[in-house]
């Protein structure tokens, strides 16, 4: 009489190699600097391993870093080896992906300028015109203040001002935690309007985007950022 063995279906398909689960990593990517950054990272991966990019969030993360999901088969391939995958890929400006490890860095080092504006009635900034603003500010003025952050700074500075928005990921000197400014007085002004006007480091120059009052009503706003709580 002949045994009879029952292999589970489930275990059949996997070593047969018909059918295996498979596996959903997620990675903190740095380097998407570009528009075109997201798609060329993706279709890259999918391209060089033959995985499955499952979904790029771009916003709405914990860490504030943008979080690639990927979806493999981990008998043949390993985490370690999407890592360095990613690494390898340049996105069409030529700069490099990297998977971030650890937490955000959410405030580089003040510059010197910086600590002598921030200085309790300090001396100005180098080169930096000592103004005052001219809008008063009113609850009207911190609300169109408001509204501008809202709209083209949040993207790096973050919804409460921290410096670790989505976009944050690919600028070298993180963008400073603007609760500093928390009720400054009128001797920042100056500093301010410059900073937004002229930009530095990976700052764009807003002063070709927003008129002289918006930069004013935005300067409103940026000294009502508290520390969070």
């Amino acid at each position: 009489m002949k045994r009879i063995v029952f292999i589970p279906l489930a275990m059949l398909l996997s070593t047969t190699g018909i059918l295996a689960a498979p596996t959903v990593e997620q990675f903190e990517i740095e380097g998407l600097i570009s528009p075109a950054s997201p798609k060329a990272l993706t279709s890259e991966l999918e391209q060089r391993l033959g995985v499955k990019v499952v979904d790029l969030n771009l916003k709405n993360t914990d860490s504030g870093w943008p979080v690639l999901s990927v979806e493999f088969d981990s008998a043949k391939l390993s985490k370690e080896e999407i890592e360095q995958a990613i690494a390898a890929i340049q996105d069409p400006a030529g700069h490099k992906y990297q998977v971030h490890k650890g937490p955000a860095v959410v405030s580089a080092a003040y510059t010197d300028e910086e600590e002598k504006a921030m200085a309790a009635l300090g001396p100005d900034a180098p080169d930096v015109p000592a103004l005052v603003n001219p809008i008063e500010t009113s609850d009207e003025s911190v609300g169109r203040g408001k509204e501008l952050y809202l709209k083209y700074c949040t993207t790096c500075h973050g919804l409460n001002g921290g410096g670790n928005g989505p976009a944050a990921h690919g600028i070298t000197t993180f963008p400073r935690q603007l609760w500093a400014w928390h009720n400054a007085d009128s001797s920042a002004d100056g500093y301010l309007f410059w900073f937004i006007t002229n930009g530095r480091n990976e700052m764009p120059p807003w002063g070709v985007v927003l008129s002289d009052d918006e930069r004013w009503d935005l300067i409103n706003y940026i000294k009502t950022i508290k520390v969070p709580e």
